[in-house]
């Protein structure tokens, strides 16, 4: 077994704390402030509305709405008041010149909506189809948004749903004219909710290479936040002797047979990155051990299974893994991930709103583990190693 510190002590390498993930699951410090006072504001002014403390020409206003038309007003609402609350995390910038005009516009159209101006829903809906359109062309430049900026478009998609259903429409129809406008409505909805999830998803699926202390990672991907510093003698020694003892190891497993004679569950090996676990030594209580490594990673190749190499994994979550080899051994977790049930499988990530594919539950976060690539020529011996390069090579 490699040598390892006790789970208390910090490991080689400044490993001691936090893990950084994607913007996309967090909420910007920045953007803390902003929230909650969008937050409040709003409360108060609806409990004002309710309490007879504004004007009564804005209650009696407010009164006339449909529940659509009221979801609507709020969504434009609140969206502006967002807004402005985040000029100060911003500065002086494009970006914030942007909210400017993004928080007039749909105020301005939250006002002729509730006054039941002419084409009011029309306004509405192009002011919040800009704001939509607004952060798809950021992420489409590289900017991945956080869970604030997610939930006030999923506040705006709400305002559109609710504008495009019959009852939010603000001019009598026929029943016959009426009725295929919720259908239709709904369609448009889903389509601007593809259309924003898209470009985001991708740029924060690409975002870092997701493995390297110090980066801004992948989508799903936890790393530690410090910075990687110089290797030191001892640490490339470490690493070198876990690298070693690692391809001693599973030198034998070439054959998937014989490690599921060892407990591995190599059945049904597919894809690039199948990952064989070891149930009997996920739960022996061993750290780091090359005797025994959690878990076998295959390819799987028109010739057969090829072995790709080990993955170490930690027995609790939150417990970080031992970096023995300093920067070179860099352990990583994932977030955000979907597990389905019926069979037991990974069915993907939380999408950028907050959803994970029917028939699966999102686990928030999941043990450290570092991978040890052992296959010949591979370019990594720790870390991410790519598909791509997999598939040239094993191909």
């Amino acid at each position: 077994m490699i040598p390892v510190p006790a789970h208390s002590d910090p490991a080689p390498g400044g490993q001691v704390g936090g893990l950084l993930g994607s913007p996309l699951y967090q909420v910007e410090s920045s953007h803390v402030g902003a929230l909650l006072t969008t937050v409040v504001l709003v409360v108060l002014l609806m409990a004002a509305l309710r309490a007879d403390r504004v004007p009564r020409r804005y209650r009696a206003a407010h009164a006339r709405l449909s529940v659509e038309q009221a979801v609507a007003f709020w969504a434009l609402a609140g969206s502006a008041v967002l807004h402005l609350a985040l000029l100060p995390g911003h500065g002086w910038s494009p970006v914030s010149l942007a909210f400017v005009v993004d928080a007039v516009v749909l105020g301005w159209a939250a006002w002729r909506l509730l006054h039941r101006r002419r084409r009011a829903a029309a306004l509405a809906s192009l002011a919040l189809l800009a704001s939509i359109a607004g952060l798809m062309v950021s992420a489409g430049q590289g900017t991945t948004p956080d869970q604030v900026a997610m939930g006030c478009k999923l506040v705006e998609l709400a305002g559109l749903l609710a504008l495009w259903s019959p009852a939010g429409r603000l001019t009598a129809g026929g029943a016959r004219r009426r009725r295929g406008r919720r259908p239709l409505g709904m369609a448009g909805a889903t389509g601007c909710a593809v259309l924003l999830v898209l470009p985001v998803w991708a740029n924060a699926l690409r975002s870092g290479s997701g493995h390297h202390a110090g980066q801004v990672p992948a989508a799903g991907v936890l790393v530690p936040a410090h910075e990687d510093g110089a290797v030191t003698v001892v640490e490339q020694a470490a690493a070198d002797r876990l690298y070693a003892a690692t391809r001693a190891t599973l030198a034998r497993y070439a054959d998937p047979a014989v490690a599921a004679r060892d407990g591995y569950r190599t059945a049904d090996i597919s894809g690039v990155s199948f990952h064989a676990d070891n149930p009997g030594y996920t739960s022996d209580g061993r750290i780091l051990d090359p005797t025994r490594p959690e878990t076998l990673v295959y390819a799987q190749t028109g010739h057969g299974a090829v072995l790709l190499g080990a993955m170490y994994q930690m027995p609790d979550v939150g417990t970080a893994g031992p970096a023995v080899g300093g920067p070179l051994t860099v352990w990583h977790a994932h977030e955000q991930v979907c597990l389905g049930l019926l069979p037991p499988s990974i069915a993907g990530l939380t999408s950028p709103l907050g959803l994970c594919p029917a028939g699966s539950i999102t686990v928030s976060r999941t043990n450290e583990m570092l991978h040890v690539w052992t296959v010949a020529g591979a370019p990594e011996r720790f870390g991410d190693l790519d598909d791509d390069w997999i598939r040239a090579h094993v191909g």
